[in-house]
């Protein structure tokens, strides 16, 4: 364990330039206990780690080495330090640089449940539906066209460290069509005849969410299979991205 005061030290300022997208191409930052225990419990590299609270430390690495896995470099870093490298106001009582997640986008050929997101910018929403597909068994995601970074750490955080418990991976237009072949193809949409209530998934299956803003764009349209409406009063223009995928993914699988 290796005692760190400066705001100065290389280390402190190798993990403040993960606060920018540009630099997390093999590395990102994880912060809080249960989003550090998730990602070293999903078997992911731990790189360096860093809490002002020495028990804390202490317990990591006794696990660590009780599971045999190896943490590079561990720090016990002052308040102005974990406030430095932390990217929220108030610093958490542990922060960890990990490895990012590799998957690959041919292992979704064999998932029964897959949520497709189109364009989906706001990491809040996104990290939400990472939680909320986690709860319901949802078996990977795939993001579609501009997306916001799963890995930022507002996406993180959103998701509880449910980030670590289901692959996520990006998609074009000729590698999707593909899956035609394998998955029944449902897009959620505003105006539709069909309630998503009534919905059976029964195979395997690709729910597809547009953003807000745009919706499903025309390519994703003219692979879906059927559209699906989540039912509401007059004068409700919409739901949030979030709320929605939500209330289809209880729908669809609650059963």
């Amino acid at each position: 364990m290796i005692e760190i005061t400066s705001l100065q030290n290389s280390v402190v300022k190798e993990v403040v330039k993960l606060h920018q997208k540009k630099y997390r191409e093999d590395f990102i930052i994880v912060e809080g206990e249960k989003a550090v225990t998730e990602a070293f419990d999903a078997g992911l590299n731990i790189k360096y780690m860093f809490s002002s609270n020495k028990t804390m430390l202490e317990n990591f690495e006794a696990k660590s080495k009780a599971s045999k896995k190896t943490c590079a470099e561990i720090y016990l870093a002052n308040e102005k330090v974990m406030e430095k490298i932390s990217t929220t106001e108030s610093a958490p009582n542990m922060l960890a640089v990990v490895q990012k997640p590799n998957h690959a986008l041919s292992d979704f050929k064999k998932f029964q449940k897959i949520v497709l997101l189109d364009g989906i910018k706001d990491a809040g929403n996104l990290g939400t539906i990472i939680r909320t597909a986690a709860a319901f068994g949802v078996d990977g995601i795939i993001l579609f066209n501009e997306c916001t970074d799963e890995f930022s750490p507002k996406t993180i955080r959103s998701a509880a460290g449910n980030i670590f418990k289901i692959p996520v991976v990006h998609c074009q237009g000729e590698q999707l069509k593909e899956f035609k072949k394998s998955h029944k193809m449902v897009a959620t949409v505003v105006n539709s005849k069909n309630f998503i209530q009534n919905f059976v998934a029964k195979g395997p299956v690709i729910i597809m969410f547009g953003s807000e803003a745009n919706g499903l764009c025309n390519e994703l349209l003219s692979l879906m299979d059927e559209p699906y409406t989540i039912p509401m009063k007059d004068g409700v223009e919409s739901l949030n991205l979030a709320i929605s995928a939500g209330i289809v993914l209880y729908e669809i699988f609650k059963h």
